[in-house]
């Protein structure tokens, strides 16, 4: 009941009569409920009545001439009713309750990750093709038809995905090497082999003749999918497609000094600010060169948010600048296989069309003035490439 008359609305009133139980005896008869009766003084006495039978008590007092004072009102009702008054304010959240319920099914903004030779700006103009750009439906962005687009209209991609995080939409894209573009055929037949040794953990062919099944171990070289297929009468030539993910087995050895150039204490601070209005951005400084040895950079931006948490694509770019003295100092064993690891686990990645590190096993030695790491890696790679095939001509059989 309680929870009941807090949306529905309450009222609290004092009550003035020369006969007390006479009046609580009246409103018991009348059948309308009152609660928390409470005597303040010899004369007076305060309840609580549901706004719906506020009017059938009133009158009833008014009968019996007795003094009646409103303290408060009580529930959700009297504040919502208090809205009324405040159009302005009703109008402003009603606006932010729907944009906080349109805007995470939308996409207002596009970041693209991986690439370094290939613009930005093409891709997101060929993702905009597709479908996504700004306001698109998140439900709407399809990632296999979004990377299909890409690799058909940019041949210097190897492989490219979409992700929603928010209404941010991030298209992670992979580069060709320069040697996979110009392996790459532009017309004819070609197949896909196997880049490196491995076992395979999934095969989806796309186009062409499936030579390999998962679990299956196979050579770098060797045919996976065939760009003949064999249709029982004549063979018919095709590019092969498909991607191909094995298990593969990866050495590495990488070397570091025992001393180094270390970062000292710090002498200055500085500070260079900048706006952001999109794309462009208004720096108020001269340059921003800086040595980075000597010199740390801390670069944090400040977006204007609305009420809510709505960003729009202006901020307030700040880079603070903290110039050290340079000193050669040892390097702790720690620290060497940490920076050792990082470059492993960056260099093996980058090695890699696709995939991950699943399992590793390293060794560091500290010998001849340097830290050596080797280590054997498991990874989880893509190993399918292009190859172009020589024709074959056959007779037809009458």
């Amino acid at each position: 009941m309680g929870i009941f008359r807090s949306l529905a609305g309450a009222l609290r009133l004092r009550i003035t009569s020369a006969d007390l139980a006479g009046s609580l005896s009246a409103l018991t008869n009348l059948g309308s409920p009152v609660y928390q009766v409470e005597q303040t003084g010899p004369l007076t006495f305060e309840l609580t009545v549901a706004r719906r039978d506020y009017s059938r008590v009133a009158k009833l007092l008014e009968r019996r001439g007795e003094k009646m004072e409103i303290l408060r009102r009580q529930g959700a009702f009297w504040a919502l009713a208090g809205l009324k008054k405040r159009p302005v304010l009703v109008g402003g959240l009603a606006a932010l309750l729907a944009l906080a319920v349109f805007l995470p099914t939308r996409v207002l903004f596009i970041q693209v990750q991986g690439n370094e030779a290939v613009p930005t700006r093409l891709i997101i103009e060929q993702a905009r093709d597709c479908g996504i750009g700004f306001g698109a439906s998140r439900r709407e962005v399809r990632s296999e038809r979004v990377k299909n687009r890409l690799l058909e209209a940019i041949p210097e991609l190897q492989w490219a995905g979409v992700n929603t995080a928010g209404c941010v939409a991030v298209i992670s894209v992979r580069e060709r090497t320069q040697a996979e573009q110009t392996e790459k055929p532009s017309m004819g037949v070609s197949s896909i082999v196997a880049a490196r040794d491995g076992v395979i953990s999934s095969c989806t062919v796309l186009r062409g003749n499936q030579l390999c099944k998962v679990g299956q171990a196979v050579q770098a070289g060797e045919v996976l999918v065939s760009g003949y297929i064999d249709t029982g009468l004549f063979l018919r030539a095709t590019q092969a497609e498909a991607e191909v993910f094995a298990q593969t087995q990866r050495k590495l050895e990488a070397v570091t000094p025992e001393n180094c150039l270390q970062k000292g204490e710090v002498v200055r601070v500085e500070k260079k600010y900048s706006l952001i209005f999109g794309k462009k951005q208004i720096n108020f400084y001269n340059d921003s060169g800086i040595f980075s040895g000597s010199c740390d950079k801390m670069y944090a931006q400040y977006p204007l948010t609305l009420p809510g948490g709505f960003q729009l694509p202006v901020a307030l770019a700040v880079e603070t600048l903290y110039y050290r003295e340079a000193q050669t100092g040892p390097v702790a064993p720690e620290d060497a296989r940490a920076l050792l690891d990082a470059f492993a686990g960056d260099y093996l990645r980058r090695q890699m069309v696709a995939g991950s590190i699943l399992d590793r096993r390293d060794d560091l030695l500290q010998e001849g003035g340097v830290f050596r790491l080797t280590g054997e890696y498991a990874c989880q790679e893509m190993i399918g490439r292009v190859r172009s095939e020589e024709m074959i001509e056959s007779g037809e059989n009458h």
